[in-house]
C-alpha cells in the first residue's frame, strides 16, 4: 500500500489535530478528544464503506463527542445534531412541514399560505444531504425512538436522497454525509438497520485513560499530578461498589475532581479515607440508593 493510499484511507486520526485554519469542534469543552486505535479504525471503516457508524457504550464514554471530533479533525464545520425522542418519526431527521400553520394562514387569508416553502424546516440529515459540502450528522440515542424509526430511515441512508411532496422537491447528496448514530443499548435495534451500519462499542476508560481525560478536560486548572492519580484510583473503587444503580461516568469524575481541586482537599487524606468517608459524594452518586450503597461500602 502506498503512502497516498494510506492517507486516503485514514482520513480520521483521532489525535485531536485539526486542519490549518480550522478550530476544534468541541461544543465548548476543554481539551482534545483522543480516540483509541480500534475506534479510529471503526470511524474510517464507516467513512470508507459509506455506512453510518453505530456507537454504543456506557454514558460518559464519549459517544456524542465523537461526532464533534470527526467534524473538527476533517474540517467539516459544526455537527448537525438530531436528539431522538420517543415521539419522533424517521422523517423528522429529514424535514418538518407545518401543515397546521399553513392551514391556519389559508383560513385567515394570510398571503404566506401561497408559499409552501415558508412552512418547511430541514432536519439534521436533510440539511446534510442538501449541503454542497460534506457534513457530519449525529443521530443521538436512537434507542429512544419508536421501534419503526431505524427501519424507516434505511432507504434515505442508503441513497442519501429524499423528496418533499409538499413542495415537489427532491434532494440528493453531492457529498455523502458522515453519520454517527449513538445508542445506550436500552433496547435491541432492528436487524435490517444493524446490517447497514458499522458497529463499535466504546469501552469505559480505565487507569491511565481516565487520567488522560482529566488532564485534557481540566488542563486549564493546572491540577497536581498526585491529585489526578489518587482521584482516579478512588473513582474506580467507587464504580466497583456492588449494586450501584448508575455507575458514575467520566462526566461525574470531572465534576468531582473540579470540586476536590477547588476545595483544596488534601491528597493524602483522599488516598487514605474509607470509601464511605470520601468527600463530595453528591458529585458522583446520582440516586438515593447509590448514595446509601457508597455510604455503607467497605474498602
Amino acid at each position: 500500500m502506498t503512502a497516498g493510499t494510506t492517507a486516503s484511507w485514514m482520513r480520521y486520526r483521532g489525535d485531536g489535530n485539526t486542519p490549518q485554519g480550522h478550530a476544534a469542534e468541541t461544543r465548548g469543552e476543554h481539551g482534545r478528544y483522543l480516540a483509541d486505535t480500534r475506534l479510529v479504525t471503526a470511524v474510517n471503516t464507516a467513512i470508507t464503506v459509506e455506512q453510518p457508524l453505530l456507537v454504543t457504550g456506557e454514558p460518559g464514554t464519549g459517544k456524542t463527542m465523537l461526532a464533534w471530533s470527526i467534524a473538527g479533525e476533517l474540517g467539516l464545520g459544526p455537527v448537525l445534531e438530531f436528539h431522538t425522542r420517543s415521539d419522533h418519526q424517521a422523517r423528522d431527521t429529514l424535514y418538518d412541514f407545518d401543515h397546521l400553520l399553513r392551514f391556519y394562514h389559508a383560513q385567515t387569508g394570510d398571503p404566506r399560505a401561497a408559499e409552501p416553502q415558508t412552512y418547511l424546516r430541514f432536519g439534521a440529515l436533510g440539511e446534510a444531504i442538501r449541503s454542497a459540502v460534506q457534513r457530519v450528522v449525529l443521530i443521538d440515542e436512537i434507542d429512544k425512538a419508536p421501534r419503526d424509526f431505524p427501519n424507516d430511515m434505511l432507504d434515505e441512508m442508503d441513497k442519501m436522497q429524499f423528496s418533499i411532496p409538499e413542495v415537489e422537491l427532491t434532494f440528493a447528496a453531492v457529498r455523502r454525509p458522515i453519520v454517527i448514530v449513538t445508542s445506550n443499548s436500552e433496547r435491541q435495534l432492528p436487524d435490517p438497520f444493524l446490517r447497514r451500519c458499522v458497529f463499535h462499542r466504546i469501552a469505559f476508560p480505565a487507569g491511565d485513560g481516565l487520567q488522560h481525560i482529566l488532564r485534557e478536560r481540566l488542563g486549564h486548572l493546572n491540577l497536581a499530578g498526585r491529585l489526578v492519580e489518587v482521584a482516579t484510583n478512588r473513582f474506580e473503587q467507587i464504580r466497583q461498589v456492588p449494586g450501584l444503580e448508575k455507575k458514575p461516568s467520566t462526566a461525574e469524575l470531572i465534576a468531582w475532581v473540579k470540586v476536590l481541586h477547588a476545595a483544596g482537599v488534601d491528597v493524602s487524606t483522599l488516598s487514605n479515607a474509607a470509601i464511605a468517608d470520601l468527600p463530595f459524594m453528591g458529585a458522583l452518586a446520582k440516586s438515593e440508593q447509590d448514595a446509601l450503597l457508597i455510604a455503607r461500602a467497605r474498602d
